[in-house]
């Protein structure tokens, strides 16, 4: 934050450290680049950026590492974060940050259908050519058995954690700023989430699609439709913070939530009905007061 030559060494040491923990990358450098936009602005960030982009290169050069390396943080890290924290710099809506990262993952879940085909056999061979290299050799079936069942759905999870990366990292940043420039600023803002209405009609659609249309239609929709139910797990989360503090319940709620979303996966699908309740209560208030 206070100079540019500080703002180049933050994202591109973050970057470096962020090799050492690969599934914390968005969270270490991804939070950096979204906290320099928010707070110094689009221009200002890519430029920071493309700085940052040219000496990654030349560490890989001296390092001897594949040139793709930067190219890769700046593809799958640095522009979408960069993105959508210039929309929520710009906007200062949560909602239509969720609403326009979930359409990113959308668009790029159709490009991957138009231009790949059987996207879920290209995850699996993917991930075991990763596996081989990575993983022991006793261990390999081992790890072949679990990804063979859940391949249709490859595709799908691994757009909803993108989705969720991209959108940690710029509320992870937003925090930070809170923190930093004005304290309390970020839990007005998160309380305040709402998904635009025009999301429940959208959703009525995919599922009619999803279960009317044959393949390969039938799994770009289903894709498209899991996304969906992450961006309203998080509007779920958001709900259950308001509506604690709103009755003055103990935080013991929120640490439950938590606790079983982590202990007990299922539990998403049932905040993320919350969160649609929400936005359908949301959509009704507006209907009415108008």
């Amino acid at each position: 934050m206070s100079g540019r030559l500080q703002a180049i060494s933050a994202v591109t040491f973050s970057a470096l450290i962020s090799l050492l923990l690969p599934p914390f990358a968005f969270l270490i450098n991804g939070s950096v680049v979204a906290l320099l936009t928010l707070r110094k602005g689009s221009v200002i960030g890519m430029q920071t950026l493309f700085t940052s982009l040219l000496l990654l290169v030349v560490f890989s050069l001296l390092a001897n590492l594949p040139l793709q390396l930067g190219l890769m943080y700046a593809l799958v890290i640095w522009l979408p974060v960069w993105f959508a924290a210039a929309v929520l710099r710009a906007y200062a809506q949560q909602g239509l940050l969720l609403l326009i990262v979930g359409l990113m993952a959308a668009v790029l879940i159709a490009v991957m259908y138009m231009f790949i085909g059987d996207v879920s056999v290209w995850w699996q061979q993917w991930l075991m050519l990763m596996i081989e290299k990575t993983m022991p050799p006793e261990h390999i079936e081992q790890y072949k058995a679990v990804l063979d069942p859940a391949a249709s759905m490859l595709n799908a999870m691994m757009m909803a954690g993108l989705l969720l990366n991209i959108v940690m990292s710029v509320l992870l940043a937003r925090w930070w700023q809170s923190k930093l420039f004005n304290p309390g600023a970020f839990r007005q803002e998160f309380y305040a989430l709402r998904l635009p209405w025009m999301i429940l009609p959208t959703s009525a659609v995919m599922i009619l699609l999803v279960f009317t249309l044959a393949e390969p239609w039938r799994d770009l929709f289903r894709d498209i439709m899991v996304v969906l139910m992450f961006v309203y797990l998080i509007q779920g989360i958001s709900s259950v913070h308001r509506n604690v503090d709103k009755f003055k319940l103990s935080t013991a709620w929120i640490a439950s939530m938590y606790c079983l979303l982590i202990l007990m996966p299922q539990m998403a699908l049932f905040i993320a009905c919350l969160g649609m309740m929400d936005v359908y209560v949301n959509w009704r208030k507006i209907k009415i007061d108008s």
